[in-house]
């Protein structure tokens, strides 16, 4: 590589846990939660962005090689590398989760009978909440 072209690539700072069981079991659950987050981006009603970086958490904390591959990844870094460092995330991507949980909400109100109606309303209320969340976060 030329001195023109070097790459960058953010290390990250680790906690890794000292126990061997302990760092697998994170392993495995961020492999879970990749895959997921995967699964997410195919299917509208499953969300991508919490699995991915449920994924970056576990992967701090049991194996920097994961870690660093998932923050220097071509897709999914910057947004792992912003919740990291600011826990900030993008306004698309705050406006496009506030559409699909609103999307799901009215389809709820819809096709669900009148006596489970309460359900509708609960998540209305989480959906509410998250949305509100998102959008206290600094933008990336």
């Amino acid at each position: 590589m030329t001195d023109n072209k070097k790459a960058f690539y953010y290390r990250p700072k680790t906690d890794q846990s000292n126990s061997p069981m302990l760092r697998w079991t994170f392993v495995t659950i961020g492999w879970l939660f990749f895959i997921l987050g995967i699964i997410g981006i195919l299917l509208p009603v499953m969300p991508t962005a919490p699995f991915i970086l449920l994924a970056a958490g576990c992967w701090a904390r049991s194996s920097r090689r994961f870690h660093f591959w998932l923050i220097n990844h071509k897709y999914f870094g910057k947004f792992v590398r912003d919740w990291e460092e600011n826990h900030a995330v993008p306004l698309y991507a705050k406006c496009l989760a506030t559409v699909m949980m609103a999307a799901s909400t009215i389809m709820l109100f819809y096709r669900l009978p009148a006596d489970m109606m309460w359900m509708a309303w609960a998540v209305a209320t989480v959906c509410s909440g998250v949305a509100i969340y998102l959008f206290r976060l600094p933008n990336a």
